[in-house]
Protein backbone atom coordinates (compact mmCIF):
# COMPACT_ATOMS: atom_id res chain seq x y z
CA UNK A 1 0.00 0.00 0.00
CA UNK A 2 2.89 2.54 0.54
CA UNK A 3 4.47 1.65 -2.84
CA UNK A 4 0.83 3.00 -4.43
CA UNK A 5 0.87 6.33 -2.37
CA UNK A 6 -2.33 5.02 -0.51
CA UNK A 7 -4.61 4.05 -3.85
CA UNK A 8 -4.89 0.61 -3.29
CA UNK A 9 -5.96 0.72 0.33
CA UNK A 10 -8.60 3.67 -0.72
CA UNK A 11 -9.42 1.82 -3.18
CA UNK A 12 -10.24 -1.44 -1.63
CA UNK A 13 -12.57 0.52 1.18
CA UNK A 14 -14.20 2.47 -1.71
CA UNK A 15 -15.09 -1.05 -3.94
CA UNK A 16 -16.15 -2.77 -0.48
CA UNK A 17 -18.48 -0.11 0.73
CA UNK A 18 -19.84 0.54 -2.41
CA UNK A 19 -20.58 -3.20 -3.29
CA UNK A 20 -22.07 -4.11 0.10
CA UNK A 21 -24.30 -1.42 -0.34
CA UNK A 22 -25.59 -2.18 -3.66
CA UNK A 23 -25.38 -6.22 -2.99
CA UNK A 24 -26.63 -5.25 0.25
CA UNK A 25 -30.03 -3.23 -1.19
CA UNK A 26 -30.28 -6.48 -4.12
CA UNK A 27 -31.14 -8.82 -1.41
CA UNK A 28 -33.57 -6.55 1.10
CA UNK A 29 -35.63 -5.20 -2.08
CA UNK A 30 -37.85 -6.46 -4.79
CA UNK A 31 -38.35 -3.49 -6.72
CA UNK A 32 -36.38 -3.72 -9.87
CA UNK A 33 -36.30 -0.11 -10.40
CA UNK A 34 -34.99 0.70 -6.68
CA UNK A 35 -32.44 -1.93 -7.26
CA UNK A 36 -30.95 -0.67 -10.31
CA UNK A 37 -31.41 3.33 -8.91
CA UNK A 38 -28.89 1.34 -6.48
CA UNK A 39 -26.41 -0.03 -8.55
CA UNK A 40 -25.95 2.55 -10.95
CA UNK A 41 -25.48 4.96 -8.30
CA UNK A 42 -23.14 3.21 -5.72
CA UNK A 43 -20.68 2.90 -9.19
CA UNK A 44 -20.87 6.49 -10.07
CA UNK A 45 -20.54 7.56 -6.25
CA UNK A 46 -17.57 5.09 -6.81
CA UNK A 47 -16.01 7.20 -10.36
CA UNK A 48 -16.65 10.38 -8.30
CA UNK A 49 -14.63 9.19 -5.20
CA UNK A 50 -11.58 8.22 -7.78
CA UNK A 51 -11.90 11.25 -9.45
CA UNK A 52 -12.17 13.67 -5.89
CA UNK A 53 -9.18 11.14 -4.38
CA UNK A 54 -7.10 11.74 -7.62
CA UNK A 55 -7.60 15.18 -7.08
CA UNK A 56 -6.54 15.32 -4.11
CA UNK A 57 -3.34 13.45 -4.15
CA UNK A 58 -2.45 15.88 -7.24
CA UNK A 59 -2.59 18.40 -5.38
CA UNK A 60 -0.63 17.24 -2.35
CA UNK A 61 2.30 16.17 -4.67
CA UNK A 62 2.13 19.76 -5.35
CA UNK A 63 3.08 20.74 -2.06
CA UNK A 64 -0.87 21.86 -1.16
CA UNK A 65 -1.62 22.01 2.01
CA UNK A 66 -3.65 18.36 3.47
CA UNK A 67 -6.99 20.83 4.15
CA UNK A 68 -6.93 22.67 0.63
CA UNK A 69 -5.89 19.44 -1.18
CA UNK A 70 -9.40 17.89 0.53
CA UNK A 71 -11.72 20.50 0.05
CA UNK A 72 -10.96 20.53 -3.56
CA UNK A 73 -11.68 16.75 -4.11
CA UNK A 74 -14.99 17.74 -1.62
CA UNK A 75 -15.42 19.97 -4.41
CA UNK A 76 -15.14 17.62 -7.23
CA UNK A 77 -17.30 15.50 -4.95
CA UNK A 78 -20.24 18.53 -4.92
CA UNK A 79 -20.13 18.80 -8.65
CA UNK A 80 -20.92 15.59 -9.79
CA UNK A 81 -23.39 15.31 -7.16
CA UNK A 82 -25.44 18.37 -8.66
CA UNK A 83 -24.79 16.76 -11.97
CA UNK A 84 -25.91 13.74 -10.93
CA UNK A 85 -28.85 15.18 -9.36
CA UNK A 86 -29.88 17.47 -12.70
CA UNK A 87 -29.84 14.44 -15.30
CA UNK A 88 -31.89 11.98 -12.83
CA UNK A 89 -34.08 14.61 -12.18
CA UNK A 90 -34.46 15.64 -16.39
CA UNK A 91 -34.02 12.54 -17.56
CA UNK A 92 -36.88 9.66 -17.04
CA UNK A 93 -35.99 7.81 -19.29
CA UNK A 94 -33.21 6.54 -17.48
CA UNK A 95 -35.87 4.68 -15.45
CA UNK A 96 -33.91 5.54 -11.99
CA UNK A 97 -36.03 6.12 -9.10
CA UNK A 98 -34.59 10.15 -7.53
CA UNK A 99 -35.36 9.82 -4.21
CA UNK A 100 -33.05 6.09 -3.81
CA UNK A 101 -30.37 7.51 -6.49
CA UNK A 102 -29.47 10.46 -4.67
CA UNK A 103 -29.73 9.30 -0.95
CA UNK A 104 -27.39 6.56 -1.81
CA UNK A 105 -25.11 8.43 -4.09
CA UNK A 106 -24.60 11.54 -1.29
CA UNK A 107 -24.48 8.76 1.75
CA UNK A 108 -21.43 7.11 -0.39
CA UNK A 109 -19.94 10.40 -0.93
CA UNK A 110 -19.59 11.52 2.81
CA UNK A 111 -18.97 7.42 4.06
CA UNK A 112 -15.63 6.92 1.88
CA UNK A 113 -14.98 10.96 2.45
CA UNK A 114 -14.91 10.32 5.98
CA UNK A 115 -11.83 7.85 5.80
CA UNK A 116 -9.80 9.34 2.75
CA UNK A 117 -7.38 11.46 4.54
CA UNK A 118 -6.03 8.27 6.35
CA UNK A 119 -5.15 7.66 2.51
CA UNK A 120 -4.50 10.87 1.57
CA UNK A 121 -1.87 11.21 4.11
CA UNK A 122 0.67 8.15 2.79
Amino acid sequence: MTARNGWAGFVLVLVAASGATAGLFALLSRDPVLVRSVAVSAALAAASQVAGFGCAKYLLSRNVYLFAAWGAAMAVRFVSLAVYALVVFKRPDFMLSPASSLMTFAALLVATSIVEPVFLNR
